[in-house]
């Protein structure tokens, strides 16, 4: 068995850059689970900066979405829920079982790799934040990517466990819509996922929220079921959204 690995370069060695490095290598050195991209090894030598990791031959979830492979349609309702799950099992993890928690600050399509088996690998730890025993949440500068950011963290910079529920909803309703968090619309108007998906879930049309790509095949109960989660996870108050935890142990709902 011949063992494929990756690297990550960073492009430009800054303040900036140099403390991403140090904290990505960090967390992934502290971490060992299954849906999460794991540590092989990393370079600090001079004005190069590398880190090694697993080669995931099936790219990134948001390839599969919006990118190359889309028109490939390659993920079936299986394998969305299946990385849905992953997803959430990976940033259980980090949120209840590593001391101390982590958060990511940054859960997005792009930040989801596939294994050989379509497995989801939680990566890209460099804007991540440990959370010591005790703290509910702290006030940082804002990091991430708009259409995924919490709105307490994006307008005050309130980070806490529940703004990764918060993308993690939203990559949810990107998972079985494959529209993207943010979209443009005619007049300069932007309107995001969670405008998009309520309309229909008002008028119980939820059918129409699955990816046309689907062409029908999916489970229209768990459809149901994953676009109510998400919408709780996306719910404007951090205090009402479920933790992960409580979303892991959703998962036999959902197969």
């Amino acid at each position: 068995m011949v063992l494929q690995l990756a690297v990550k370069r960073l492009k430009s060695i800054n303040a900036k850059a140099e403390m991403e490095f140090a904290v990505e290598v960090e967390i992934l050195g502290r971490v060992r689970h299954k849906n999460l991209l794991g540590l092989r090894g990393f370079y600090a030598g001079g004005d190069e900066r590398l880190i090694v990791y697993d080669y995931m031959p099936n790219h990134s979830l948001l390839t599969h979405l919006h990118g190359q492979l889309a028109a490939d349609c390659l993920l079936d309702w299986s394998r969305r829920m299946n990385i849905a799950i992953g997803s959430a099992e990976g940033l259980a993890y980090l949120h209840h079982e590593v001391t101390p928690h982590i958060i990511h600050r940054d859960i997005k399509a792009s930040n989801v790799l596939l294994d050989s088996d379509f497995q989801a690998k939680v990566a890209d730890f460099g804007f991540a934040k440990l959370i010591p025993d005790g703290v509910t949440h702290m006030t940082t500068k804002v990091k991430g990517t708009l259409g995924y950011l919490a709105p307490e963290y994006a307008m005050w910079g309130k980070v806490s466990e529940s703004c990764d529920v918060y993308s993690f909803g939203i990559l949810l309703l990107e998972i079985i819509s494959a529209k993207k968090p943010l979209e443009k619309l005619p007049g300069g108007i932007k309107r995001d996922i969670i405008q998009w998906a309520t309309p229909f879930v008002q008028k119980d049309t939820y059918e129409h929220i699955a990816d046309p790509r689907l062409k029908g095949r999916f489970d229209l109960v768990q459809l149901k079921v994953v676009v109510k989660i998400a919408l709780a996870c996306t719910d404007s108050n951090p205090e009402n959204r479920p933790s992960m935890i409580e979303l892991d142990a959703l998962k036999s709902t959902i197969l």
